[in-house]
């Protein structure tokens, strides 16, 4: 499969980089540490289901290094919400530090309706424009809420009293509850396994590269338009 921009990495590291999961309490999101060796230039991370689904949302992060992002590598096509932040990329090519902190939420209706517990966060680091690790995947394993049970439906021979409602009342809709962290443990890298995933990675990385470079030189191009002549306006 060819891709744009990126080859083959130039180089490898299986023990560079450690993922830990952690949990509060049981009503918390669940944080992610990643932790790596040497600055890097782009990140890319999500949790994927046993369907390989991306699942959950992440909602702490540093929005000045990262933002949502959408990978097109799902073998089923879900409609996302928009501003949907299940994957989380890097916003310029600019050298960035270890560790990497996030905030993972489980309370979302795609991971209550997954077909296992068993969830495993992946993704990609970008060291430069020709070396790129791809981070050892981290299994964990969750106890899923309790579904909450369906409104009592009224039997026919019921009479429903009338309430008259303040139009001032609000009202919201019970919010899903996060699922408990049971287990997480690394597990061996399969390279075979991984080599789409890989694929896919690398070409929406080299995309972030092209459309930090285009950004750059636009306002390069902006900059030098605005600069005011320093002889317009000198009589002779």
């Amino acid at each position: 499969m060819h891709t744009i921009g990126h080859g083959p990495s130039q180089s490898t590291c299986g023990d560079c980089y450690g993922i830990h999961i952690e949990q509060s309490d049981t009503s918390s999101p669940m944080d992610i540490t990643i932790t790596g060796r040497r600055p890097y230039q782009g990140l890319l991370v999500q949790v994927k289901n046993t369907n390989n689904v991306t699942v959950g949302e992440f909602v702490e992060y540093a929005e000045d290094l990262y933002y949502p992002v959408v990978c097109e590598d799902e073998d089923v096509a879900i409609e996302r919400p928009e501003g949907w932040a299940g994957s989380i990329g890097h916003t310029d090519a600019k050298l960035k530090s270890w560790p990497v902190q996030l905030r993972w939420s489980s309370a979302t209706q795609d991971v209550i309706d997954s077909p296992s517990t068993h969830l495993r966060v992946q993704g990609m680091v970008v060291l430069d424009y020709d070396n790129y690790h791809i981070l050892p995947e981290m299994p964990f394993t969750v106890r899923k809420p309790k579904a909450l049970p369906p409104s009592p439906t009224p039997s026919p021979t019921t009479t429903t009293p009338i309430i008259q409602l303040d139009p001032t009342d609000t009202f919201t809709t019970s919010p899903l509850a996060e699922a408990t962290l049971i287990d997480s443990q690394p597990v061996e890298r399969d390279e075979e396994s991984t080599t789409l995933f890989l694929q896919v990675l690398c070409f929406i990385i080299s995309m972030y590269f092209m459309m930090a470079l285009l950004r750059k030189r636009l306002r390069r191009g902006s900059n030098t338009t605005t600069t005011p002549d320093p002889e317009a306006g000198h009589i002779h």
